[in-house]
């Protein structure tokens, strides 16, 4: 999914309020006495990894193995294809061969290079509808799940973000680069985020509770 850039932030979590500011603001009067206004109320905030959620998502995984096996058998042909490109073009080189032989050879390998022009062209097609129809049901079944699990603990908001599952890579080059360029075009990237803010595998337990219940259920009322 491997190529949706996601950058988002925020902050919080858990059944007990983790994350809560209040913000007291300040009233001058005319005889210089200063004022403070009651809190005006708090908001509890969180974030969670998308690349995570999509990565541990059962539906999502059963995804990525489809649009892997699409893929392959379009790579299967055009690997044959390959090969049989460089025996024809080895064969063509020859200097005994014949002048129908060569031009025979030489119509297989055009025919061969379209060939592979159009796989090229249908793969991209098909995997792109593919993975298209498909990312909108993961996206919307995120979305749920978010808004169900901040419902339940009192979340105002929830923000997701991208980062690599690996931790060694965080703060690699190209991520750090990745997030520079992000915020150098308004994005947001979370700098820190406390420990039980982050509630993407808070998320990903959700996703699948509710994923196989569902499932269950139809099998259920599926007859046999």
């Amino acid at each position: 999914m491997s190529r949706m850039l996601i950058a988002l932030f925020a902050i919080s979590l858990t059944v007990v309020p983790v994350t809560a500011q209040t913000t007291r603001v300040a009233a001058t009067h005319a005889d210089k006495t200063n004022v403070s206004k009651p809190a005006v109320g708090t908001t509890k905030v969180a974030v969670f990894n998308i690349g995570i959620v999509l990565s541990k998502y059962d539906p999502a995984i059963a995804v990525k193995q489809a649009i892997a096996g699409d893929v392959k058998r379009f790579q299967a042909e055009a690997k044959e294809l390959v090969q049989n490109l460089k025996t024809w073009e080895t064969a063509r080189m020859k200097s005994d061969i014949s002048p129908d032989r060569k031009e025979l050879y030489d119509e297989k390998i055009i025919n061969a290079k379209r060939r592979l022009e159009d796989l090229d062209r249908q793969m991209r097609v098909q995997v792109s509808k593919s993975q298209d129809a498909r990312l909108t049901e993961l996206w919307k079944d995120v979305r749920g799940a978010v808004k169900a699990y901040a419902d339940e603990h009192g979340l105002q908001l929830v923000i997701a973000y991208g980062d690599p599952k690996e931790a060694e890579l965080v703060d690699a080059v190209p991520n750090i680069a990745r997030k520079m360029q992000a915020m150098d075009q308004g994005g947001g990237v979370p700098f820190f985020v406390s420990p039980g803010v982050d509630i993407s595998e808070a998320i990903v337990e959700m996703l699948n509770r509710q994923y196989r219940e569902k499932k269950a259920e139809s099998s259920e009322d599926d007859p046999k």
